[in-house]
């Protein structure tokens, strides 16, 4: 099976990447990987946690907003989207098992996540918590406007590198904040 095509536009002049207008990075796993190990670490895991949920909440928004207008797409399509984009970019398989906006509510299913491949199987928790950042951000799209009144958590319910399971899983849900 040939691997999809992303379409990726290279700036002569200043040597910058960019998929559908927006400027990318390309570097090795091990890179990313092992700078997020590190900040881990200097920074404490639950420290950590929460300024990643605010940096790739925002991202997530910022790249969803951008995709939209790019594409013409409606919200459910950009969310779609999005996690596509990030399955083709090597930060894992995603796949939206449920996108429910009227109910505030949604689960999604990583296969073959950066972080859990670099960690292993055996580790016994969960390491993919970058990502929650990435669904909050999403599911507010989702959701518009109404989401700025609404609590949207996302938990990483289940993570391969806890030994037991054969996907990581996202959970997902709004409240009223």
């Amino acid at each position: 099976m040939a691997a999809p095509q992303i379409p990726i536009e290279v700036d002569e002049a200043t040597g910058v990447w960019r998929t559908d207008g927006l400027p990318m990075v390309y570097l090795p796993r091990h890179f990313l990987v092992n700078n997020h190990l590190a900040v881990e670490e200097a920074l404490g895991l639950e420290a950590y946690r929460r300024i990643l949920q605010i940096a790739t909440e925002k991202s997530a928004l910022h790249w969803c907003r951008s995709e939209a207008k790019t594409h013409g797409l409606a919200p459910e399509a950009t969310v779609r989207h999005y996690f596509k984009r990030l399955s083709q970019r090597g930060w894992g398989q995603f796949s939206v098992d449920l996108l429910d906006s009227a109910g505030g509510r949604g689960h999604l299913s990583l296969r073959n996540s950066v972080f859990a491949l670099e960690a292993g199987a055996a580790q016994g928790k969960r390491v993919c918590y970058m990502f929650e950042g990435f669904v909050t951000g999403a599911f507010r799209y989702l959701l518009g406007d109404s989401s700025r009144a609404l609590a949207v958590a996302c938990y990483e319910a289940q993570c391969v590198a806890e030994g037991s399971h054969e996907h990581c899983r996202f959970d997902v849900e709004a409240r009223p904040g």
